[in-house]
């Protein structure tokens, strides 16, 4: 039995991607400059001066941005709010599986829509819209989790053409969008049209998952009612953490703590991509310009069964791909056990080359 262990399975940032001394001095700083609001109760919509930093990113007004405990506690939030019991939310087929398990619990039927090389099939989108109307729309549109696909920009357009259309929002979580490792950037869809749009990301990817910073960018009527949401439920968003990324960013180090990751985390993606074209030639590949993850879907003829278990023997460890799938939009079973997400950011080029030759050993 193989003795080093391998592990391919969360998303998660390695230790040395933290910029630990940098958020140690801004911690100091805000508490020494403003105690009296950072330790204290209130400021439901966030700390302001982190409001005001992110509404002037996104060209908004300090309403129209919500900052919470973390993005995922906000979609949680937005998906209370939004879904009524019995409701269908379409996502990504597959998506994110937090995404899918908080949208259940909150009463939606979630219902998966093929997901392209290029990003969600917009052809499948409308024909599920002729059937049956959304709360809501769920993407991930830059390098996708759990796929790694990104959405394109004439597939941006329709998609906002047809929540025009029908009357639904559309959820863009974007918590990976700046770790671009090659190409241009695609227009946000906020960018595109902001009437139908719910924006949310978090500083998790780009500082610390461990501060539980998230936020939303929406018209200021939603953004007040999660906002009471919020309050109901947690009193107080978490200030000292709010406060020191303000201070992060106020003095000007987070584009360049970004630019350390991206050359951090490059040759790691480039591993990644090269292990999977050459070990795995006979999967469909998605292989992203930026983000956290590469992806695998297995032939029909490969050996997947119990594909994880037999892994962990190997001592490579997975993630079960079965979670990342929602209602099949077409009632056939869905290709589970044939999807393998394969996160890079944490482990070195070294441990990916040999942690996918593992993997097309077992297949």
């Amino acid at each position: 039995m193989t003795t080093d262990i391998i592990t391919l399975t969360r998303g998660v940032p390695p230790a040395e991607a933290f910029p630990t001394k940098q958020l140690s001095i801004c911690f100091d700083a805000a508490l020494e400059a403003d105690a009296a609001v950072v330790l204290q109760y209130g400021q439901q919509p966030g700390y302001p001066a982190l409001r005001h930093a992110l509404a002037n990113e996104f060209a908004v007004a300090d309403a129209q941005v919500l900052v919470g405990n973390g993005s995922l506690h906000l979609q949680d939030l937005v998906a209370s709010l939004l879904i009524k019991p019995g409701q269908v939310v379409y996502t990504e087929q597959p998506s994110y599986d937090r995404a899918i398990s908080t949208f259940r619990r909150r009463g939606a039927r979630v219902v998966g829509i093929p997901l392209e090389p290029d990003g969600i099939s917009v052809d499948r989108l409308a024909a599920a819209l002729a059937h049956e109307v959304p709360a809501f729309l769920y993407l991930v549109p830059d390098f996708q989790n759990p796929a790694g696909a990104t959405l394109a920009l004439e597939k941006r357009r329709r998609v906002l053409e047809l929540a025009e259309q029908y009357g639904f929002w559309v959820i863009e979580d974007i918590p990976y969008r700046k770790l671009r490792y090659r190409g241009e950037d695609i227009p946000m869809l906020r960018e595109l049209n902001p009437a139908r749009v719910i924006t949310m990301s978090s500083f998790s990817k780009l500082l610390s998952p461990g501060l539980r910073v998230g936020y939303m960018v929406a018209p200021a009527e939603l953004v007040a009612a999660v906002t009471k949401l919020a309050e109901d439920t947690i009193l107080s968003p978490v200030l000292p953490t709010q406060a020191a990324v303000a201070e992060f960013i106020e003095r000007g180090w987070l584009q360049p703590n970004i630019e350390k990751l991206k050359a951090l985390y490059r040759p790691r993606w480039q591993a990644m991509a090269e292990a999977v074209r050459q070990e795995l030639p006979g999967a469909q590949q998605y292989i992203p310009d930026g983000g956290f993850f590469v992806s695998v879907m297995l032939p029909e003829d490969a050996n997947y069964q119990n594909l994880v278990g037999r892994a962990k023997e190997q001592g490579l460890v997975l993630t079960p791909g079965q979670a990342f799938f929602a209602d099949p939009d077409d009632g056939q079973p869905v290709a589970g056990e044939r999807f393998v997400r394969l996160p890079f950011c944490a482990v070195t080029p070294e441990q990916i080359r040999e942690g996918v030759r593992r993997l097309a050993s077992l297949i």
